[in-house]
Order: C-alpha cells, then sequence, then structure tokens
C-alpha cells in the first residue's frame, strides 16, 4: 500500500503504524476538544505524542487530514457513548434519553458534545464543514433507526419520517447541551430532551429534575 493511498484509507498496514497514528488521533482530539482547532498546532500534537514530523505527514497530508481523523474519532467516541443507538437497538427513546443525561449529571458531567463542539470551528474550510455535516448525518441516521424499532415496538407513536424525528432528538439534544454548559446545569439539557420525546409521542415521567427548577429555566 503507497502512503497516498494508506493516508485515503486511515488504514496503515502494520500495527505499529496503527498505534501511532491512533496516539496522534487522540491526542490531538484532546487538544483541539480542550483549546480549539486553531489554536492547535501540529507541533503540540508531536509534543504530546513523542513522535515526529515525519511520523505525522506519513499518516496525514497536513492538518486537515489530521482534523478529518479527529472528527471521525469524535463520532465514534459518541456512537459508544450511546449503546442503544447499536443497530440491534431495542428502539427505546426513552431509555437513550436517560442514558444521555447520566452522563452528563452531577458535578464532573461533561456538559459538552466532543463532536458538536467542532462544528463551529470548520465554517472556513469547506472540506472539514462537510466532513462535519456527514459525521452528523451519520448520528442522525443511527438515531433514526431507533425511532424506526421504537415505533415497530410502539413506543414511538407520533407520526412523521423516522429521519426528521431524529433530527428533532438531535437538535435537542445539541441545543440543550450548549444551553446547559452556560448554566453550568443540567436542567436545560432535561428540558429539551423531554420536550423532543413529547414530539416523538414518547410517554412517561418527566425528565426533569424538578418542575419548580424547569419553570426557573424557561
Amino acid at each position: 500500500m503507497g502512503r497516498d493511498e494508506e493516508r485515503r484509507s486511515g488504514v496503515p498496514p502494520t500495527a505499529r503504524g496503527r498505534r501511532t497514528r491512533q496516539q496522534m488521533v487522540e491526542a490531538a482530539a484532546g487538544l483541539m476538544h480542550a483549546h480549539g482547532i486553531a489554536a492547535t498546532g501540529v507541533g503540540d500534537v508531536l509534543a504530546a505524542t513523542g513522535t515526529g514530523k515525519s511520523q505525522l505527514y506519513h499518516h496525514f497530508a497536513g492538518k486537515q487530514g489530521l482534523v478529518l481523523a479527529v472528527i471521525d474519532h469524535q463520532l465514534a467516541l459518541v456512537l459508544a457513548a450511546q449503546p442503544r443507538l447499536a443497530p440491534d437497538t431495542d428502539g427505546d427513546v426513552r431509555a437513550w434519553a436517560l442514558d444521555v443525561l447520566a452522563g452528563h449529571r452531577g458535578g464532573d458531567g461533561p456538559l459538552s458534545c466532543p463532536l458538536g463542539v467542532l462544528s463551529s470551528q470548520v465554517d472556513d474550510d469547506p472540506v472539514l464543514r462537510a466532513h462535519q455535516a456527514a459525521a452528523f448525518d451519520r448520528w442522525r441516521d443511527a438515531l433514526a433507526h431507533l425511532v424506526r424499532v421504537g415505533r415497530d415496538q410502539g413506543t414511538v407513536t407520533a407520526a412523521g419520517a423516522p429521519t426528521e424525528l431524529a433530527g428533532v432528538l438531535l437538535a435537542a439534544l445539541q441545543g440543550g447541551l450548549m444551553l446547559a454548559r452556560l448554566a453550568r446545569d443540567v436542567r436545560p439539557l432535561e428540558i429539551a430532551l423531554d420536550a423532543a420525546l413529547a414530539r416523538l409521542g414518547v410517554h412517561g415521567a418527566s425528565l426533569v429534575s424538578s418542575p419548580d427548577a424547569a419553570a426557573e429555566v424557561v
């Protein structure tokens, strides 16, 4: 496999190469999440991983290629943290929402999305923007499958295309997280997801911690 082909596939032919590439992607993802894409240089990634410039350029054509890999990595993290989006999902949309909230509740809750935080940082690069949009499309498609199975199970009762209803869930999650992070309080996310479940016709007790707190946030 030639270097250009290896870069396109993203899969080095050797175990050592795969470990090195993954190490660089994980370091870049952590730095870009903490400091932003623009503030993270190739030198920062090299310093964090103890690798050389020749190694980085062996795996990536440049910083843009590294950011593309980071987007893929962050999407994989998101999907891994939401096991109910797996192909064999039980279609329990409410349980999915509870799983999401469980990851953000408590004093050490992240109140941020590792993929979503990149969205506002790729506007000026059409290649990165398209790749970020495609990542969200894959996430939405996984949510659409969850909705489709939920409808078959009778737990999703609202009319509408599964992809559109999945968009409701994704918008509620992203918007709720943004407001929750600003407030340093998970309640805005609870309210947003609770409203999304109502839109999908998913019945059950409110996700909001307390009605009084919800009224204050609204």
